[in-house]
């Protein structure tokens, strides 16, 4: 028969279990601030896709509401109010875009937007020369 002493030890003591859980503590708390970077970035980037999408949906209403080729009777101011419609664009893109979210600041002479304003979730987007400005958090 084998002798058992009293002294040997099966599994953790509690100051070991403390440590390693101090441990996890300290790499959650340095992951958390990394994660949440992430997720902001990733919501900047859908409401970024979103305005590029109701860019797209403003143009489509004047292309469709005025034609391709522009007449002298048509003004560019009516076809401003038509393209900021946001009955309309939130029909095109499936968004809920609150009234003021959408302003049309130029078309040109030939009714192709060069300048739209889009709200989403707090981030201004503004189109203008071609390419957007960074998001402008109004919260």
């Amino acid at each position: 028969m084998k002798k058992v002493s009293k002294s040997s030890k099966k599994g953790f003591t509690l100051v070991e279990l403390i440590v390693v859980l101090v441990i996890l503590a300290i790499l959650a708390a340095m992951l958390v601030p990394a994660l949440t970077g992430y997720i902001k970035r990733a919501r900047q980037e859908k409401d970024y896709q979103a305005a590029a999408t109701v860019l797209t949906a403003a143009q489509s209403l004047v292309a469709e509401y005025y034609g391709k080729t522009p007449t002298a009777s048509l003004s560019l101011g009516a076809a401003k109010s038509y393209a900021a419609n946001v009955t309309e664009i939130n029909r095109l893109t499936g968004l809920e875009l609150s009234t003021g979210a959408v302003t049309i600041n130029t078309i040109n002479s030939n009714y192709g937007i060069t300048g739209i304003t889009v709200k989403i979730n707090g981030n201004t987007y503004t189109w203008a020369n071609n390419t957007w400005n960074s998001a402008v958090a109004n919260r």
